[in-house]
């Protein structure tokens, strides 16, 4: 593989992270096998995927440098835990008085990449009322929360990723054995993790504002 960059000043996403990527990839995310994506020729482009119905399963279109990815719908303690993150985060920035927003699974872009993050905080002034995706310059912190089906994606594949497109902050949540929150902040051409959070702590957000995480929270909607 070739060590250069694209027009965009991208490394190829199979570059940035060669040791591992096949276990990225195969573990975690395949190729599409519906008809409206069998009948495509060549590498697919931003337009086209956000063009594509919803999936049956819901499983999240992704773009990775023309080729079409999909992560399975996430189970139910990942949604709660990314909802409750969702809420504390949205307290912190209204405390704060900051200018983002905070969103679930919703398109970020960049030149031939989409991405569908599990929580994002955004520019505020990134989003308007018919906004579908916002580019990846607009973006302060992206999180993943990992699961079985997605673990060498979230840990390898998607920081990589982000860390080239130099989003400054990015966090990961592992939920077994109990909750955690990884959080790393860019550090040259990749992100360095500076804490580890698995109860009551106060972390920033990309230097913008701090959140005071309840992390062993995030799973209290469940049934024990």
């Amino acid at each position: 593989m070739s060590g250069g960059r694209d027009s965009a000043g991208y490394r190829p996403a199979w570059d940035a992270v060669a040791e591992t990527r096949e276990e990225a990839v195969m573990t975690t995310m395949s190729v599409m096998k519906h008809k409206c994506v069998d009948d495509h020729e060549g590498p697919w482009t931003v337009e086209e995927v956000l063009a594509l119905p919803e999936h049956p399963a819901r499983a999240r279109y992704e773009l990775v440098d023309g080729v079409l990815m999909m992560s399975p719908a996430p189970s139910f303690a990942h949604q709660i835990a990314s909802s409750a993150l969702n809420r504390q985060i949205r307290g912190a920035i209204a405390a704060a008085g900051a200018p983002f927003l905070v969103v679930e699974a919703s398109n970020v872009i960049g030149e031939s990449r989409l991405f569908i993050p599990d929580i994002m905080v955004v520019d505020r002034s990134a989003v308007l009322r018919d906004t579908v995706a916002v580019p990846l310059e607009a973006v302060l912190l992206l999180a993943e929360i990992v699961s079985p089906h997605n673990r060498a994606a979230d840990r390898i594949l998607k920081p990589a990723l982000y860390a080239q497109a130099k989003v400054p902050a990015y966090w990961r949540i592992e939920l077994e054995p109990e909750p955690a929150v990884l959080v790393h902040e860019l550090s040259g051409d990749a992100y360095r993790e500076v804490q580890r959070v698995t109860g009551k702590q106060s972390v920033e957000v990309g230097g913008a504002f701090p959140v005071d995480l309840d992390v062993a929270a995030l799973l209290d909607d469940l049934e024990d």
